[in-house]
């Protein structure tokens, strides 16, 4: 593994990405682990071994989707069950799948934090209207026939989430995933890395999200707000891939197909670009997040990559990080055997 932290110390290097963070772990032991550079540039602060990070939509797969999975195996709703059924706002064709594969039909994204006032945000009033644009927004596409990964999606998950089981989604998370798992993961964390230089909030971000909209939200979301360092992380994506392997309604989360290449809360490999380069076995799930992270698993090889960096900071600059993912893995791949 001598040469993927070589390629890490490169990278840090010779690219607008200050930092980054690698653990992998092979049949549920850490095989390598290698953190790099500067967690923060403006006041300059290394990074430490153990360095947290803005995980930003890693939220999906460590949050929402297990919690997702929790419900459905406890009957709470199933995957073809209307929204609506809870939401009566919803458009009554978009079922739970819908939501999870993003085929809802709903857009992308929409700066919802635009309409609340700063001194508003993290307030019951604020997160109640939000969630509420968000699954009234008008569809582009009928539900099922195409994909667009939608936050606004994600977000009429969170609302679906709470008034069907009457708990707040922190608390779902803490029950089915932090204690569940045994893993150390939080809403926000003085610790973190930096992030971007932000005209909203009029300075560098630092152990808040970076998500705007999940920064009015309280912090709290389904798209976004979880911290983490990349061993933590490991731990639990790992625990999530031994599961596909072992529980019927995980597996089927993660084996569904969909219109695109979003399983049911899960990513997987796209053909031609993929961040996995090109040596990751067809079963490999995770997600990317807009901060620089990674988290895959192989549930086949019993092998999770977990890659978490600061990019944002202090600007965001897309092409870097695009070039280092399938770098990083390619790396890893090579080292474990695999190409």
């Amino acid at each position: 593994m001598k040469a993927v932290a070589a390629l890490l110390e490169t990278l840090t290097a010779e690219s607008s990405i200050p930092s980054m963070s690698l653990c992998v772990r092979v049949e549920d032991e850490e095989v390598f682990h290698h953190s790099v550079g500067m967690a923060r540039l403006d006041r300059p602060q290394p990074v430490v071994d153990d360095q947290v990070y803005d995980l930003a939509s890693l939220t999906k797969i460590l949050a929402t989707t297990p919690v997702a999975a929790a419900l459905v195996r406890a009957g709470v709703f199933g995957l073809d069950d209307a929204v609506a059924r809870w939401l009566p706002d919803v458009d009554p064709r978009i079922c739970v799948h819908h939501l999870l594969s993003h085929s809802s039909g709903l857009p992308a994204w929409s700066p919802l934090y635009e309409a609340h006032a700063p001194a508003s945000w993290g307030t019951g009033p604020t997160r109640t209207a939000m969630l509420e644009t968000a699954r009234t927004t008008p569809l582009q596409t009928t539900p099922g026939e195409a994909h667009c990964y939608s936050d606004l999606g994600f977000l009429t998950l969170l609302a679906l989430f709470e008034v069907a089981t009457d708990q707040r989604f922190e608390d779902l998370v803490r029950m089915h995933v932090v204690e569940a798992l045994g893993v150390d993961l939080r809403w926000g964390w003085p610790a973190a890395a930096a992030t971007q230089d932000c005209a909203v909030r009029g300075g560098v971000v630092q152990g808040e999200v970076d998500d705007l909209n999940c920064a009015a939200l309280g912090g709290v979301s389904t798209h976004a707000g979880l911290f983490g360092t990349a061993r933590r992380v490991a731990r639990a994506v790992h625990a999530i891939g031994d599961q596909i392997r072992e529980d019927t309604v995980l597996r089927q989360f993660a084996m569904w197909k969909g219109p695109g290449s979003h399983r049911l809360g899960f990513d997987s490999i796209s053909p031609g670009y993929s961040s996995t380069g090109s040596h990751f076995p067809a079963d490999t799930v995770g997600h990317l997040g807009f901060t620089g992270t990674s988290a895959w698993t192989v549930p086949s090889r019993r092998t999770t990559v977990v890659l978490l960096t600061n990019r944002l900071h202090p600007a965001d600059v897309r092409e870097d990080i695009r070039s280092a993912r399938p770098q990083v893995h390619d790396a890893v791949a090579k080292a474990l055997g695999w190409g």
